[in-house]
């Protein structure tokens, strides 16, 4: 039996290799959807925004995502790739301390769809 199991490995090397992993996107898509959740969630006023890490008002979130696409995504466990940018200057203020923060996060899925994104790292 275990030398059958051995010719097919052998035979059929793929069916040993592991899932192939998805290719990250290079160009991030930013949605009407995800949009509205990252201004209701981290911008001032938002529904969802106690607490939490707040671009400026002004911030062009089409403009940072843009940028982020330079920045190496991270695979995170749940599938989703990571990416921290670092703006030219301030684009918002930590929702732990209120201090001025330079960097931002794009949460991604792997076919370049945002799905959030907030100042910080």
């Amino acid at each position: 039996m275990l030398q059958i199991a051995l010719a097919l490995l052998m035979a059929f090397p793929s069916a040993a290799a592991a899932p192939a992993k998805k290719e990250t996107a290079a160009v991030l898509r930013l949605s009407a959807r995800a949009e509205k959740h990252v201004r209701e969630s981290h911008f001032t006023g938002g529904k969802k925004s106690r607490g939490k890490s707040l671009f400026l008002p002004d911030t062009d979130l089409s403009e940072l995502v843009k940028k982020a696409e330079a920045s190496k995504p991270r695979r995170q466990k749940n599938g989703r790739d990571k990416r921290v940018a670092a703006g030219h200057s301030v684009i918002g203020t930590s929702g732990r301390t209120g201090a001025p923060l330079k960097t931002y996060v794009v949460i991604a899925e792997p076919d370049g769809g945002v799905v959030t994104m907030y100042p910080g790292r």
